[in-house]
């Protein structure tokens, strides 16, 4: 430091105040690697000393080691060098240059007006600054400028860098488990036949079993570890076998690199949205067909590239939201997922129970009233609907109707390729539209913009306009993609010989059903308000056709059946002498019948009695006889 530039501006008043040295490094690998740009601020304190100021007034402030210099929000030290300088006792604040203190042109400026209110001098290497003077402050506007524009230089030239490199797929990147990195740079299976087995097993199971859960239970049950790698430490990159957890299968299943293929920026970043401790901002992930960079049969795939296309879009359409259907599970409700409301047009949601209560489950359409403050639309129970849609399946999945049913598929399938031929047309144009703007853009000096600018604007218009295509293409293949192939009909066409028999066998599990229901049908429209007393119910297949049908509603309330009381006065005739059960069995005897219709059993006959309170009477008639 030019110490004498600085102690012409040093007064005693200066002296009698404390000396700050700021040391920042941006990342922790700077502070770890970068020992010489360590040394260097600390070595400020003995510049402090030489200017005058005892030992004991000289603090060094290192709070913001580590950290990007970018915004002080997330700086503690700097938060800290403004309230000391705030406070009046603080003569010189000392860093190696403007970049060191601050990155943002807001914060620089924000220290300066505040030193030049508290007669406090700045200074680095290069000279001191009285920011009270005309040209010092003119001066440090300036550095604060440069270390500002400086920060986007360099971050435009590495960011520009990073992309091209990872355009041509030579930008390295972390390589996941059963893959390794030979001496000359080429990427290979992991040389281990174990963990080359065991991670094509894992992709098997996940096409057959379809679920995630599903295959992480069956690697449990049999007792399957999977092959994990060590980050870190001195074992960095070593294979150990660990029992599978679901969030490592999960990464497995969703990188494309199993795939064989090189992808960048499947995340994007949203500068508005930072995490409160770091100040990084945070991720959301890009569609799979908007990832900039994807290069196909980079290295050894394990599993084909539609297999991983296919496998992400199994996986997502499990999520339970209110855009995706959700796995199958092993709840009451058969229809949960595929149901929608007839008059908003929403995915209904379920009402559970208690455990002790014996209703069905309830399909309620309420996503107005939780969400908008409205009227929720509809509720039914479950019961009568999935006894119709139930009723609709073993009629429509017969052998003849299935091979229909095929044939109505591939039909509709070439239909879709035929539809899809336009499209492919049109991005093709508006490809070569963009190259052909794109080229008589870059044939003139990009300096004269008398024309560079009128050539400029062709090819962002055809920029926009292809991306327009792409995005109503995205949109008609997301509204024709198909959720059953061929592999489920041929399964369908297996089950069809007979189809009620397997549907209620005591093996055939509510999930098994749910499963093969989804093969055959889409989705289930209910209305139950427009028709009073009835309900439409009308099942969307994945050939496209529809079936209706329509139900009596159940009747509640002041509304609903009532037992005879030719039935109530009998129960109350056997009751001193029989059992529930042999009440019933004499109701069923002597031709009587519930409320709704059918046969007495214990439960029918207890329900009653508990409902009268006839038992309590009983037992007090009893007791006032004794």
């Amino acid at each position: 430091m030019n110490t004498k530039t600085v102690s012409t501006k040093i007064t005693p008043d200066h002296l009698r105040r404390q000396a700050l040295v700021s040391i920042r490094q941006s990342t922790t690998h700077q502070v770890r690697s970068h020992h010489e740009s360590v040394e260097r601020p600390y070595a400020l304190v003995e510049c402090a000393v030489a200017l005058g100021w005892a030992p004991e007034a000289i603090h060094p402030i290192d709070e913001d080691q580590g950290r990007s210099g970018t915004s002080a929000v997330h700086r503690p030290g700097f938060k800290k060098l403004l309230a000391e300088i705030s406070a009046g006792p603080v003569g010189l604040v000392l860093a190696l240059e403007a970049s060191r203190l601050a990155r943002s042109s807001v914060d620089w400026h924000r220290l300066v007006a505040i030193c030049g209110i508290t007669r406090t001098l700045l200074a680095d290497e290069g000279a001191g600054y009285d920011p009270r003077e005309p040209h010092d402050r003119l001066l440090l506007g300036v550095k604060g400028t440069l270390s500002a524009a400086e920060l986007f230089t360099l971050r435009c030239r590495l960011h520009e860098g990073r992309w091209n490199k990872a355009r041509r797929g030579a930008l390295r990147r972390s390589l996941p488990v059963g893959y390794v990195c030979g001496d000359d740079g080429t990427i290979r299976k992991d040389p281990d036949r174990h963990v080359q087995a065991r991670i094509a097993s894992v992709f098997r199971l996940c096409a057959r079993l379809r679920a995630a859960h599903k295959v992480l239970v069956q690697l449990r049950s049999a007792g399957r570890k999977l092959p994990t790698q060590v980050w870190g430490g001195p074992h960095h990159g070593r294979v150990v076998w660990k029992a599978p957890p679901l969030s490592a299968m999960m990464r497995m299943l969703h990188n494309p690199t199993s795939a064989g293929t090189y992808v960048y920026g499947q995340f994007a970043y949203d500068a508005c949205a930072r995490a409160p401790t770091t100040g990084k901002a945070k991720t959301r992930l890009r569609p799979l067909e908007d990832w900039p960079v994807c290069r196909h049969e980079a290295f050894p795939a394990y599993i084909a590239w539609e297999q991983c296309v296919a496998n992400q879009s199994l996986l997502r359409a499990h999520w339970y939201r209110a855009d995706s259907r959700g796995a199958p599970r092993k709840g009451a409700a058969l229809l949960q997922g595929i149901v929608f409301c007839s008059r908003c047009g929403r995915k209904m949601g379920l009402q559970h129970y208690a455990t002790r209560d014996k209703r069905a489950p309830a399909y309620t359409c309420s996503q107005a009233y939780h969400n908008e403050g409205g009227a929720a639309c509809q509720c039914m129970s479950a019961k009568g609907v999935e006894e119709a849609v139930t009723a609709l399946l073993l009629r429509a999945v017969t052998p003849a109707k299935v091979d229909l049913a095929v044939r109505a598929w591939h039909a509709l399938e070439r239909d879709r390729t035929a539809a899809r031929e336009p499209w492919g047309l049109q991005l093709q144009q508006a490809a070569y539209d963009v190259q052909g703007a794109q080229r008589r853009y870059e044939t003139v000096d990009p300096t004269n913009r008398l024309v560079a600018g009128a050539l400029e604007a062709p090819w962002e218009a055809a920029l926009k306009q292809r991306e327009t295509l792409q995005r109503r293409y995205r949109a008609f293949e997301h509204q024709h993609e198909h959720e059953v192939g061929p592999k489920e009909y041929a399964l369908i066409q297996e089950w069809a010989a007979d189809m009620e028999r397997v549907w209620s066998a005591s093996t055939t599990t509510r999930e098994d059903r749910k499963t093969l229901r989804r093969y055959v049908g889409k989705r289930v429209h209910l209305d139950g308000v427009t028709e009073t007393g009835k309900m439409r119910i009308e099942v969307e297949w994945h050939t496209g056709a529809h079936t209706s049908t329509t139900i009596a509603r159940a009747v509640v309330g002041a509304w609903a059946p009532r037992t005879p009381a030719a039935v109530e006065q009998r129960i109350r005739d056997l009751l001193p002498t029989h059992t529930q059960t042999q009440i019933a069995q004499c109701l069923n005897v002597e031709g009587f019948h519930s409320a709704k219709g059918k046969a007495f059993d214990y439960r029918t006959v207890r329900y009653i009695i508990q409902s009268r309170d006839w038992q309590v009477q009983q037992k007090a008639q009893s007791t006032v006889s004794m």
